[in-house]
């Protein structure tokens, strides 16, 4: 496995679900007891709408725990923090079919929070919570969103994690902000691969150059180590020797869905 690297310019990091509509989601409506009342999702373990995902973003708070398991990568113009899943379009490697994430590996925000939004203009003062309606569950364990007009538990959970991840969106808007100010990171590509002698190219992503973010100056490493951006670059450096767990993944599921031979 091997990627190769060159200097790229980066400019502002996009608006959250605002400038396309956002992954997994499919029809996203405010939540209320006479639209929902009747409505059950997900069980709360059940990824199921992650199977197909190969990245999902990642707010930098979340590095710390993502650090552990997965590449943490930039993408597009916004240096998007982006947690690799898969080297494959539709393929993550952390959920089984059945929707069954890895055991003591971290799931991201982005993904649990599902299928709860908060809804509204960015700048607005009160954001309101929102659900997908597509997200249904007819499953046994699913969970109810209402008890007549009140709401149940898992809403009200929902609520408390869509605040506190739209606070970590903000926070990390202005991480990225910074990187590009600093014109710190570089566009590399991946090459890969497998145990049957598969080879491919899994695409081009940003990363941050370890000789760039050596040079920052003093008072601009000062700064950050203030805001908590320092942190931030350190897990994504850290993050990326997980290619190879990445890939020897790819290559046990390979392994297990393989015919046996004659």
């Amino acid at each position: 496995m091997s990627d190769t690297s060159k200097t790229n310019g980066a400019t502002p990091p996009v608006n959250d679900d605002k400038q396309r509509p956002p992954m997994f989601y499919e029809q996203p409506a405010p939540l209320s007891a006479a639209a929902h009342g009747k409505m059950k999702i997900r069980p709360e373990f059940i990824f199921s709408h992650a199977y197909k995902t190969n990245a999902v973003p990642v707010t930098a708070p979340e590095f710390v725990m993502a650090a552990r398991n997965y590449p943490i990568i930039f993408v597009g113009d916004g240096l998007i923090p982006t947690a690799a899943l898969g080297f494959q379009p539709d393929e993550n490697l952390f959920v089984t079919p059945d929707g069954e994430w890895d055991c003591f590996t971290y799931v991201p925000a982005y993904v649990r929070r599902y299928p709860f939004i908060l809804l509204g203009e960015q700048n607005a003062e009160r954001l309101q919570l929102g659900v997908d309606e597509a997200a249904n569950s007819n499953h046994a364990e699913a969970r109810a969103l209402f008890e007549g007009e009140k709401e149940t538990e898992t809403v009200r959970a929902a609520l408390s994690m869509c605040e506190q991840f739209h606070q970590a969106y903000l926070f990390t808007r202005e991480f990225s902000q910074a990187m590009a100010d600093s014109k710190l990171v570089e566009e590399r590509t991946l090459d890969v691969q497998l145990a049957n002698g598969e080879k491919m190219n899994v695409g081009t992503f940003m990363a941050v150059n370890e000789e760039r973010f050596k040079d920052l100056p003093d008072s601009k490493i000062l700064d950050w180590k203030k805001k908590g951006f320092l942190h931030a670059v350190y897990f994504h450096l850290q993050s990326l020797n997980n290619w190879d767990t990445l890939l020897a993944k790819a290559n046990d599921r390979a392994n297990s869905t393989a015919p046996a031979s004659a």
